[in-house]
């Protein structure tokens, strides 16, 4: 794994082309988890992928598309066309010298730009790929093997309250209990902020979070994040093999 720590020399000597891009967010979640926390996990789920890769692993993007939470005191953010113009750069800068593949590594769902985003890039730039990767896309349909609740439990909730206890508990404070809280269509957040849907900004069950099922759930992530790339992967080598027949045809 090659980091912002290697130089030049360092990269020249490596046959390494394939980058690996955390993205997480500076967003309130609630009274509970730290502003920093998807940035904190994007990091971690970054490293790991990048480490059974080979990758290079690259400085997280920390600031995104967080606009749903701007009430939240401490929640910082790019407009949705600003983040989608720094992803094209990143990808255009490591095709010019020599990368062959970016991995984004995503951990905020709110970042909804970066999909066609990357499927502009992977019908602009030639033959370097963009894969997006969505560590809690990838992993959902095996969650009610780990948590009670796979629906309605969205931002600061079972999941992230799980993983942080078992990254950083440090980290977990005491849970403010929200008695009304509201489950509207996650949607709805197009249309109001999470701190008008929600009383202290967490949208879920973290009261039912623990340390083991933040574990088991990392594992989970990195196995179906290494899982779907492999797939694109065969599927890439797939159509490239059938394009090159009809060529020749």
């Amino acid at each position: 794994m090659l980091t912002v720590y290697h130089t030049k020399k360092e990269f020249e000597a490596s046959d390494c082309r394939i980058a690996v891009l955390p993205v997480g967010a500076t967003e309130q979640h609630g009274s509970h988890l730290p502003v920093g926390t998807d940035t904190i996990f994007a990091e971690r789920y970054a490293r790991e992928l990048a480490e059974a890769l080979g990758a290079y692993l690259l400085p997280a993007v920390a600031i995104s598309s967080s606009i749903e939470h701007r009430k939240g005191r401490g929640t910082v953010y790019l407009k949705a066309d600003t983040l989608a113009l720094v992803l094209r750069d990143i990808a255009e800068s490591l095709r010019f010298s020599g990368f062959d593949k970016l991995i984004i590594a995503n951990f905020h769902g709110g970042n909804w730009i970066i999909k066609p985003t990357v499927r502009h890039l992977n019908r602009e730039l030639g033959d370097f790929q963009t894969i997006l990767l969505y560590a809690g896309e990838v992993a959902r349909p095996r969650y009610h093997e780990i948590f009670n609740h796979v629906q309605n439990d969205v931002h600061a909730g079972e999941m992230e309250t799980s993983l942080m206890l078992h990254l950083h508990p440090e980290y977990v404070a005491d849970i403010r209990r929200q008695h009304e809280a509201a489950f509207v269509p996650q949607a709805f957040m197009d249309y109001f902020d999470v701190g008008d849907i929600t009383p202290d900004g967490y949208w879920g069950f973290p009261e039912d979070a623990t340390a083991e099922k933040g574990s088991k759930v990392l594992a989970l992530m990195l196995e179906e994040g290494i899982k779907y790339i492999e797939e694109v992967e065969r599927v890439t080598k797939q159509v490239k093999a059938r394009n090159s027949r009809e060529a020749g045809q």
